[in-house]
């Protein structure tokens, strides 16, 4: 095992976890980083919006490279409420392909200052959401990707509807009492065996199908 790339952090549903991340398995997540951008159908050309935090960027940098190495042109913001402005004029001043990383607090966000996010997201080609943003766009009439931190892994459906998927070479999804537990298959610098995460829901063919939290 090579040294250290840096520290990532999740929410394991209780606390948050940080956890040590090598450089020989930030070097394969980059590489089905970039994969994965591929399978959302954006390619060369194409203009994407990132939104995470830097808490994150252990499961966000792979797609970050991801899209810089495709050849679309990339932006990012943080997946706050205090973003919605700016997030706002992104998509307002530039035609998006995709904005990938949307949660319930940037959403709030959008609400408060007045916008509809329907008519924010509508020619925008792919939107992933987390869980508490993806309920509240498709009842909007937003296709939506579902996308989760499921610990460690990210989790993105290939196609509205679908379960999302993680990088099936690396991790393993399971449900336990309703929650998602994440398994390491190939060796990290640090292993995780059922892991449990702050995700709810099933997992349906090796992806989850991710429980909306209530509003309140």
């Amino acid at each position: 095992m090579s040294g250290v790339w840096g520290v990532g952090c999740y929410d394991d549903g209780a606390r948050r976890v940080a956890w040590p991340v090598s450089t020989d398995e930030m070097d394969r997540d980059l590489g089905a980083g970039a994969r994965r951008i591929g399978a959302l159908g954006i390619g060369a050309g194409d203009r994407v919006l990132i939104c995470s935090m830097l808490s994150e960027a252990a499961q966000h940098w792979p797609l970050i490279v991801g899209v810089m190495l495709s050849g679309a042109q990339l932006s990012c913001a943080d997946s706050t409420a205090a973003e919605a402005t700016r997030v706002a004029m992104f998509l307002r001043r530039l035609p998006y392909d995709a904005v990938l990383g949307v949660g319930p607090a940037l959403l709030d966000g959008l609400e408060a200052l007045g916008h509809d996010p329907a008519a924010v997201f509508a020619s925008v080609r792919v939107v992933g959401a987390h869980p508490g943003a993806s309920d509240r766009l498709r009842a909007l009439g937003v296709p939506v990707h579902d996308v989760a931190l499921c610990g460690p892994a990210l989790a993105i459906a290939p196609t509205p509807g679908a379960p999302a998927a993680v990088d099936t070479d690396e991790w393993t999804l399971d449900a336990h009492d309703g929650r998602i537990v994440v398994s390491s298959l190939r060796p990290r610098a640090h292993p995780f065996v059922r892991t449990p995460t702050a995700i709810r829901g099933a997992v349906v063919d090796g992806g989850v199908v991710p429980e909306s939290p209530s509003r309140g």
